[in-house]
C-alpha cells in the first residue's frame, strides 16, 4: 500500500503527528491531502512535495461529503482531535465534553462515511484510526478524551467487522506519550507550560516516532493486517493498582 502515486487523506494534518505523518507520506512519494481547520498551521506544508492542503473542519459532515467523496483514496488517516481540559466526569463543563466527542469521535465517523464506500467499490484501501492508550485503560483528569478513544477502539474493531471479506485494512493505533504540543489544550494554550509539566520531565516519543510506526504498518504485504497496534515510549508503563488502607479499629 505505501508505495509511490499512492493518495491518501490525514485528517488533522496540521496538528503535531497530523504534519508528521503527511511529511513522512509525501516523503514516500504519496500524494497527501493534509486537511486540517487550522489555516495557519496547514501553511507550512504548503510548497511541500506531494502535498496538497485542504481547509476543512471533520465536523462538517457536508463539506467532508463534498470534498472527498468522490475522490479516489488509497490511504485515509484519521489523526484530527482534541484533548479538552483537564477534570473528572462530574467536573468537566458540557461544552468541552460535547466539543471532544464530536470532534474525536464524530469527526472520524464523518472521514469514515466520505471515503470508505470508494474503497469498498474499489475493493482496496487502509484506514487508520489514531487511538491512544487512554482508550482501553483508565486516565486520570482526561475523562472525556479517554472516553473518546474508548469509542475508536471499538469503531476500529467493528470497521473491521464490517469490511470482512473486502481487501480494505483497518489499523488502529494507540500511542503513549507523545510531545505533539495537543496538551497545551490542558494549560490554556500555554505550551511552555505543557513542556515543563508533561514533556520535559518524562521520556517521551517525538511525532516522528508515531509515523514511523504508521510507515510499518503501511509497508506490510496485502495478506497481513496490523489490527491493532501500540506504541509507547520505553519507560511509560500502564497499569498497576490502588488500595484504600483503612484506619486500624
Amino acid at each position: 500500500m505505501l508505495k509511490a502515486g499512492a493518495s491518501a487523506l490525514v485528517t488533522g494534518g496540521s496538528g503535531g503527528i497530523g504534519s508528521a505523518i503527511v511529511r513522512m507520506l509525501a516523503g514516500q512519494g504519496v500524494k497527501v491531502i493534509a486537511a486540517s481547520n487550522d489555516e495557519a498551521r496547514l501553511k507550512d506544508l504548503e510548497g511541500v512535495a506531494n502535498v496538497e492542503t485542504c481547509f476543512v473542519d471533520v465536523t462538517d459532515v457536508a463539506r467532508m461529503q463534498a470534498l472527498f467523496g468522490s475522490r479516489e483514496i488509497d490511504i485515509l488517516v484519521n489523526a484530527a482531535g482534541v484533548l479538552g481540559v483537564t477534570g473528572t466526569y462530574y467536573s468537566v463543563p458540557h461544552e468541552s465534553a460535547q466539543h471532544i466527542m464530536v470532534v474525536n469521535v464524530v469527526g472520524v465517523h464523518n472521514a469514515l462515511s466520505a471515503v470508505v464506500p470508494g474503497m469498498v467499490s474499489r475493493n482496496h484501501g487502509h484506514i487508520i484510526n489514531i487511538g491512544s492508550i487512554a482508550g482501553p485503560y483508565p486516565s486520570a483528569g482526561q475523562p472525556m478524551y479517554s472516553a473518546s478513544k474508548a469509542a475508536i477502539h471499538i469503531m476500529s474493531a467493528n470497521l473491521r467487522l464490517e469490511l470482512f471479506g473486502t481487501d480494505v485494512r483497518v489499523t488502529e493505533l494507540r500511542p503513549g506519550r507523545v510531545r505533539s504540543g495537543m496538551h497545551a489544550e490542558m494549560f490554556e494554550g500555554d505550551h511552555a507550560k505543557a513542556a515543563e509539566l508533561l514533556y520535559d520531565p518524562y521520556e517521551c516519543m517525538n511525532p516522528e516516532d508515531v509515523a514511523d510506526v504508521i510507515r510499518f504498518v503501511l509497508a506490510t504485504p496485502p495478506h497481513v493486517c496490523v489490527a491493532q497496534i501500540e506504541v509507547v515510549p520505553t519507560h511509560q508503563v500502564i497499569g498497576g493498582t490502588k488500595m484504600y488502607q483503612r484506619a486500624a479499629k
